[in-house]
């Protein structure tokens, strides 16, 4: 348990699921851009970190040049459904939503199997 609940207590952890599961899937600098202040050094280490514990898997694109995008895994997906009430407890308690990582709900309304079939989950 302490492997996973280390990697997901990160400040930064939490924000990067809920980024890439408002569009279902987000590179690099889009990621930077929406997270805002977070550091490139932190970014990196953190998606390594996310991706060794399958919750996100990073895909290289056959482009010119090769673009990296990375997706939620189902245990991804999982864990941003978890999120979504405990954001909104937190703002409802006197919370503040931080600006550039608002939770999307309409992504979190979707079936797991939809959004496998739509490309939005990579099988654990």
């Amino acid at each position: 348990m302490h492997g996973i609940l280390d990697t997901i207590s990160k400040k930064w952890a939490l924000m990067i699921i809920a980024v890439i599961g408002n569009s279902g899937c987000a590179g690099f600098n889009e990621l930077k851009r929406e997270l805002g202040n977070v550091s490139s050094k932190t970014l990196s280490v953190t998606l390594r970190d996310l991706e060794e514990k399958e919750l996100i898997d990073r895909r290289v694109l056959e482009t010119t040049p090769p673009t990296v995008r990375y997706y939620l895994t189902v245990s991804g997906w999982e864990l941003r459904e978890l999120l979504i009430p405990l954001l909104t407890w937190v703002i409802k308690n006197g919370g503040h939503a931080e600006e550039g990582c608002p939770i999307h709900i309409h992504m979190g309304d979707k079936p797991i199997e939809e959004k496998k079939t739509e490309g939005f989950i990579i099988e654990d």
